[in-house]
């Protein structure tokens, strides 16, 4: 009788294949298991792959729409709040300067002089606000500050006053200051930009035009009453009736800018609900998109869990059958 058989190297090169066959399987399945999604897409879906592809574009491409637009929301707010700041400071001083007339004490003069050039300064420094690195009130400049110093402003103020002590001259030289084209608040006291409003898109057809600024002219009464007043503790030597012209009057204006403020607030509050709008719908086709995404190659736990101890079982037994053939002798063979 003639009896076939296999030598040494061919049975060692068959039981290698095998065994790199086995373990490339358990890989894969437990790969398969552990991510949730079936490992041969391609297989799954036929060959085709192209809706695939697109679904998983338009996944990465909304991602990144909505951390942008969430970024943008975020600045919005922290904008929302520097101006809740700026409105409080605004108000308070019209509360304590309105108050100041010429019957006031020199005490009452004093106090309310030194809290107006307080209340500018902080006001000033409440415009550079930053958030996540970003300027907030200087356009597309976001690397910069808004506004110069409250120092520097008052002082090419009082430059521009020229040496003048009676109130009315002061106001005139103040406007002037604040007003004028190419004057000194556009070339010394505002820094950032002053071209086209700061743009954040949206979605493929949408952008969000942002244009509060520092320069707005909704802003820039709030700062001009205010450093009106300031200037009462910052001009060396006025009379006493000027002074408390220029801490009235500066209520006055700081009164009246109120409403202008608000509304300058309330086109950002209308920005941030048009963001939130729309990160809500990109968040809801997220969420359907990742279904469809899911359905297509969402493996079924249970059935890869199975296969896996399948392999396992085959694997075991391979290494069992590989241990008695290396025990094998000639002996035992015949």
């Amino acid at each position: 009788m003639t009896v076939t058989s296999i030598g040494d190297s061919a049975r060692y090169l068959s039981q290698a294949l095998a065994n790199t066959n086995l373990k490339s399987e358990l890989n894969r399945l437990s790969a398969q298991l552990s991510d949730g999604e079936i490992a041969d897409k391609a297989k799954a879906l036929n060959g085709d792959t192209i809706r695939f592809s697109a679904i998983d574009h338009s996944l990465k491409t909304l991602d990144t729409a909505i951390v942008r637009n969430q970024e943008t929301a975020l600045m919005l707010g922290a904008m929302q709040r520097t101006l809740d700041g700026i409105n409080r400071q605004r108000t308070e001083m019209v509360e304590t300067l309105t108050k100041i007339t010429r019957e006031s004490s020199s005490v009452q003069i004093d106090q309310s002089a030194r809290n107006a050039s307080e209340r500018f300064a902080t006001m000033v420094n409440t415009l550079n606000t930053e958030a996540a690195g970003r300027r907030l009130f200087a356009g597309t400049a976001v690397n910069q500050p808004a506004l110069a110093s409250a120092d520097v402003m008052i002082a090419d103020i009082i430059t521009a006053i020229g040496g003048a002590t009676d109130f009315a001259a002061i106001e005139t030289a103040v406007d002037a200051w604040f007003d004028t084209p190419g004057g000194g608040f556009e070339t010394v006291g505002y820094l950032g930009d002053a071209g086209a409003p700061l743009s954040r898109r949206l979605d493929e057809t949408r952008s969000a035009s942002i244009t509060a600024r520092a320069d707005n002219p909704e802003i820039r009464e709030v700062l001009k009453g205010a450093a009106l007043a300031a200037l009462a503790e910052e001009v060396p030597g006025l009379p006493r009736d000027t002074r408390t012209d220029l801490l009235f009057q500066g209520g006055l204006r700081l009164q009246s800018a109120g409403s202008d403020l608000i509304g300058v607030q309330a086109q950002l509050g209308f920005l941030e609900g048009e963001v939130e709008r729309v990160i809500t719908f990109q968040n809801a086709e997220e969420t359907a998109l990742g279904q469809i995404r899911n359905d297509l190659v969402n493996d079924d736990p249970f059935e890869t869990a199975s296969a896996l101890q399948a392999v396992q079982i085959q694997l075991e037994t391979h290494y069992q059958m590989t241990a008695r053939l290396s025990r094998l002798s000639l002996a035992n063979y015949i």
